[in-house]
């Protein structure tokens, strides 16, 4: 059995010591690039979804999503607590969304828990795919096209993170520009044409933030 097969079907050992570091994130919080501390209490605390509530919205009410995942949740502190977006106040998420949801995030002991054999509506990973080692995200996608019978909404950071690592490195470890990621989701998709896919690409345009559409089977505009 190669390395090559290894990595690409099953985590390797960078994704387990990767898991570690995020374990002790969690606990302990972590330092950012520019020397300041983020407390444990809003370490990776979910709040990097709440953009994007109102597209999941209507992405639920558009495909009739009856139940979903948030794989690689955090600590999932906004499905029980409300928030803002602009001036708007807006109820926990699990309120907001209304539908049946299973939080999974292998970091934090009470989301730890995943169930290979079930299926969702709709598979949300938002801000995570950076964080895991360039040789794990086929196995990755690959869970998330088994798990999924409709939807795929993924966003994925293409610049630097203000976190640091316990080691010291940047937390945004697998740094890719847009194409590479549309590569690994269309060669996903080949064996599959029935689901459809957003992947939302954030990118750093001189110096404002900037999300290049990944679209397969439906357009983001349907959405917003």
């Amino acid at each position: 059995m190669t390395a090559f097969f290894m990595t690409k079907y099953y985590p390797s050992k960078n994704y387990f010591k990767n898991l570690d570091y995020y374990k002790d994130m969690h606990k302990n919080g972590y330092f950012l690039v520019d020397g300041r501390k983020r407390v444990a209490s809003d370490a990776y605390d979910g709040k990097s979804t709440l953009v994007y509530a109102p597209i999941i919205k209507k992405i639920i009410n558009t495909e009739n999503v009856n139940n979903m995942i948030d794989y690689g949740c955090g600590k999932a502190n906004f499905y029980r607590n409300e928030f803002k977006l602009g001036n708007k106040l807006i109820p926990p998420l699990s309120e907001f969304w209304d539908i049946h949801i299973s939080l999974y995030d292998p970091c934090v002991e009470k989301y730890s828990n995943f169930n290979a054999s079930a299926n969702y509506d709709l598979t949300i990973c938002i801000d995570v795919l950076e964080h895991i080692p360039e040789s794990d995200i086929e196995w990755i996608l690959e869970r998330f096209l088994k798990i999924s019978k409709k939807f795929i909404f993924l966003n994925v950071a293409c610049y630097e993170a203000i976190a640091l690592l316990p080691d010291g490195k940047n937390a945004h470890i697998n740094l890719q520009k847009p194409i590479w990621w549309a590569n690994k989701i269309e060669t996903l998709l080949k064996t599959e044409k029935d689901i459809k896919v957003i992947c939302l690409c954030a990118i750093k345009d001189n110096g404002k933030l900037k999300h290049i559409p990944l679209e397969y089977g439906c357009k983001i505009n349907d959405y917003l």
